[in-house]
């Protein structure tokens, strides 16, 4: 059932463990009720150290909570097997992060193609869809070229082109400006913030004020918690 919320947290913490006998809890999260509406574009904003990052793993569902439920699509996903969180997570999700996490070994060309590879999409299809998607981030006649042969921004490109491999329904990208110049940085937002107007929800954890101020809504969080009147 399709439910106005594409993902939503309820109650969720989440404690750390560390230490050599694992004695040391760090909350990371502490009762975060969240609702993240299909379509819009949200920025997430707070120190180091809040819990930004966390929050956007457990909304990936590259992390569970310790407590409380989190819900894709209405569907409580926080007991599913890992099989069902990795499908959920390739052809769902797409995820931007700040150092690229871009495979050295291939191509931009390859590393597009590749959750399309798990997706299992045909060869021919798949090769079709990442040259688009590349020409769409401006890359097309860098499609050979490997991470290594690429500047910053080109990699943030291929890194966008390859979320939006498997057409998602939801976009997490955390702090994606954070390494590159106020000019590249801007270009990179515009194509995050043009994949919304096409229809992808865009959730971005940021420091930067410029990026929040695109969004169309902003929430901050503290100590694990979202503090309050924090929408704008």
């Amino acid at each position: 059932m399709r439910t106005e919320a594409i993902v939503a947290l309820e109650g969720v913490w989440k404690v750390y463990r560390m230490g050599r006998r694992r004695r040391i809890e760090v909350e990371a999260l502490r009762g975060v009720d969240l609702q993240v509406t299909r379509g819009e574009f949200l920025a997430v904003m707070g120190p180091s150290g809040s819990g930004k990052s966390t929050l956007l793993h457990l909304m990936g569902c590259l992390d569970r909570p310790t407590k409380g439920r989190v819900l894709f699509e209405g569907e409580d996903v926080t007991r599913l097997k890992p099989s069902a969180l990795a499908r959920i997570r390739n052809r769902r999700v797409g995820f931007v992060f700040q150092s690229f996490n871009l495979s050295p070994t291939l191509t931009a060309l390859g590393n597009v193609e590749l959750p399309m590879i798990f997706a299992g999409v045909p060869r021919k299809e798949r090769l079709a869809r990442a040259r688009e998607l590349l020409g769409k981030v401006g890359l097309r006649e860098r499609e050979r070229h490997l991470p290594s042969e690429l500047s910053g921004g080109e990699q943030q490109r291929v890194a966008i082109a390859r979320a939006l491999a498997n057409s998602p329904d939801l976009l997490l990208a955390d702090e994606p400006t954070g390494n590159l110049d106020t000019e590249t940085g801007r270009g990179i937002l515009s194509l995050l913030s043009e994949a919304n107007r096409e229809g992808v929800t865009l959730v971005v954890v940021t420091h930067d004020p410029e990026v929040a101020a695109t969004a169309g809504r902003r929430l901050r969080i503290r100590d694990g918690r979202i503090a309050e009147g924090s929408d704008a």
